[in-house]
């Protein structure tokens, strides 16, 4: 694609597909030299955010207003002198209080409104990420570049007021929607579990981050969307072992923190942290408290290898140390043995399946490598003071295992 009238083309097929209008600008005069789909002047993005658009030296730039929509823009490779513009998007239809501020920013006249509001009208709803991943392939159909998420969207930095001490999520941030029930087992298992790992390998998805009109404008729309996910991933995290209190402070925290911002942007971060920070905390309560780098890298070998048949030697030797120096290096900094962790964690992910199953006692046993279902059913009485089979039909009744 090395042309100005390739480009039109690509931006007219592109508009069949995504009905997100776009734009080409001469970027030295703010000129528009191509719009899809035709249109009056009257639509082309409000000055004061092609300008904003317009400074970033990045291949990909977007911005987000105060009401909650999206405009995107493009660097072009082969032509240094025009940028391609999208949008605007929304994360829900455009409502009349919306629109009421759009006819502000775009300078709207009495007469022209009804048109006006009909062109948008025709946008259909999109999430910020959906957007950007569709900004990412046409970057690569035209300037035949990969890029990622990761590499446009500007991690901003969060505290929570009550809880500064809180260890928050650094990491890829994803958006967690609890319209979908399939996504929300999915969430909601990570978070009970406490497998901060397993957030890492969801990738960005646009249908998991669809969503059902939860508000009257965007903004509300995504503050109850967190409000509704902080509920979820605290249920979860109770279940998971995370103390109520702690549980529910935190979930005061992320609704509170939700309801003073009125930046899109750092409300899809806000919702990024949810699961992970829940996920994190329930973590902490199932894995022994260690500043010990080997230490926490022998812990989670042992979590990721529960249906194995593994020893502690297994693990010394994954470690690099012999049996009988790990095995003492391991009780002097937690206080039990390697092989009391391990069944430790074994019993943890039993009460997992137990739970969330419908697995025979026998499949269970098998799959934690027992030798044997009266073996495990054995241990697992031990370990709380319940069988198997009375935990299925009442967890509450057991009891917490010995740290």
């Amino acid at each position: 694609m090395d042309s100005v009238y390739s480009l039109e083309n690509f931006l007219k097929m592109l508009y069949m597909d995504t009905h997100i209008p776009s734009y080409i600008f001469n970027c030295r005069e703010y000129l528009v030299t191509y719009a899809q789909p035709e249109q009056s002047a009257l639509t082309y993005p409000p000055e004061k955010y092609i300008s904003r658009l317009l400074q970033s030296k990045d291949r990909i730039a977007y911005l987000s207003t105060e009401y909650g929509v999206y405009y995107g823009r493009l660097n072009v490779s082969f032509d240094h002198e025009r940028r391609l513009l999208f949008g605007p998007v929304s994360l829900t239809p455009y409502s009349d209080h919306e629109l009421h501020q759009m006819y502000m920013d775009y300078v709207v006249p009495q007469e022209e409104r009804v048109i006006f509001s009909e062109f948008f009208q025709k946008i259909p709803p999109l999430p910020l990420n959906g957007f950007l991943l569709k900004l990412i392939f046409v970057n690569f159909c035209i300037n035949q570049e990969i890029l990622n998420l990761t590499d446009i969207v500007a991690l901003k930095s969060f505290e929570q007021e009550e809880n500064s001490t809180d260890r928050l999520y650094e990491q890829k941030s994803y958006s967690i929607h609890n319209n979908s029930y399939e996504v929300e087992n999915i969430f909601s298992e990570i978070i009970r579990t406490g497998n901060t790992d397993a957030l890492e390998k969801i990738p960005f998805n646009e249908s998991l981050m669809h969503a059902g009109i939860t508000g009257p404008t965007a903004l509300r729309q995504m503050k109850n969307n967190v409000i509704i996910s902080t509920t979820i991933a605290t249920r979860a995290a109770i279940e998971g072992g995370l103390d109520s209190d702690i549980a529910f402070q935190l979930s005061d925290d992320f609704i509170q923190t939700a309801e003073k911002l009125s930046d899109p942007d750092a409300l899809n971060e806000l919702m990024g942290k949810i699961a992970y920070t829940f996920a994190e905390k329930v973590r902490d309560v199932q894995i022994p408290v260690s500043s010990d780098g080997i230490i926490q890298n022998a812990i989670r070998f042992i979590q990721q290898n529960t249906c194995e048949h593994i020893t502690a030697a297994d693990v010394a030797e994954h470690m690099g140390f012999s049996r009988s120096y790990f095995s003492s290096y391991f009780k002097k900094e937690l206080g039990f043995s390697v092989s009391a962790f391990i069944l430790r964690c074994k019993m943890e992910e039993a009460k997992q399946l137990l739970k969330y199953t419908d697995k025979p006692v026998s499949v269970i046993s098998s799959y934690l490598c027992f030798s044997s279902q009266s073996h495990f059913q054995s241990v697992f009485k031990k370990q709380y003071g319940i069988t198997p089979l009375q935990y299925r039909k009442d967890p509450s009744l057991s009891e917490q295992p010995e740290r």
